[in-house]
């Protein structure tokens, strides 16, 4: 199925200027259904699928259900009404889009700072293995309060881009069980900054195939019958 084909019509009058206008039904582009979404968070019929480099919608439904038509299913399940902006850029659409937003050249783009992070890196070890690790950050300022003497010190932050600086190390042991908590403040880069933000658009979620069909039909009655 075709997304638009499934689409009311709407009147619509062409040239409203002239005084011998007429209507013309035309697709009614600006109908959207929220039932994909309201459906996306059931894992017992969606699972989840990172966006390959060459990967598009449309390439994605033509794998997933072997109909690239239905990429607009692809699309509204995971909430992307701008399917350029929206989606994973590839390598080098991503570098013109940096370099158009910062009006830098790539490499400038990778020594400037964007912002600073501090990065907290929690290990779990029991009997030699690790068991666990948490990687946390939090966006921080050049300046820090010292909520004890109330005065306002800077903060310990690396002058240059996407390297870091060590803020504090701590190693708790038990008898078979050790924690180690390692701080460190970071320089992101707009270059790291603009990559971190599509990559976090990789991670999308794909409706079971079982279900495509009756999502496909329920689409079809909400758009044609309101």
């Amino acid at each position: 199925m075709k997304y638009f084909e499934s689409f009311p019509q709407t009147s619509f009058t062409l040239n409203s200027d002239s005084p011998f206008a007429n209507q013309q039904l035309v697709t009614n582009i600006l109908a959207r259904s929220t039932f994909l979404r309201e459906i996306a968070n059931n894992t017992a019929i969606a699972y989840e699928y990172n966006v390959k480099e060459s990967d598009t919608a449309e390439i994605i439904a033509h794998k997933v259900y072997g109909d690239a038509y239905r990429g607009w299913i692809i699309l509204l399940f995971n909430n992307i009404i701008n399917p350029f902006y929206d989606w994973p850029l590839k390598n080098d659409a991503l570098d013109n889009y940096i370099s158009k937003k910062y009006n830098q050249n790539i490499d400038v783009a990778r020594s400037t700072i964007h912002h600073y992070e501090k990065e907290t890196t929690k290990k779990s070890v029991y009997n030699g293995l690790l068991i666990d690790e948490e990687v946390t950050t939090q966006i921080i300022s050049e300046y820090q309060l010292n909520y004890t003497t109330g005065q306002i010190t800077p903060t310990a932050l690396p002058t240059v881009a996407d390297t870091s600086v060590a803020v504090s190390s701590e190693t708790i042991n038990y008898s078979t069980y050790t924690l180690s908590i390692d701080i460190v403040n970071k320089a992101v880069s707009n270059y790291t900054y603009e990559l971190n933000e599509n990559e976090k658009k990789r991670k999308i979620k794909i409706l079971d195939e079982k279900f495509v069909q009756r999502v496909e039909d329920e689409f079809r009655n909400l758009m044609l019958n309101g």
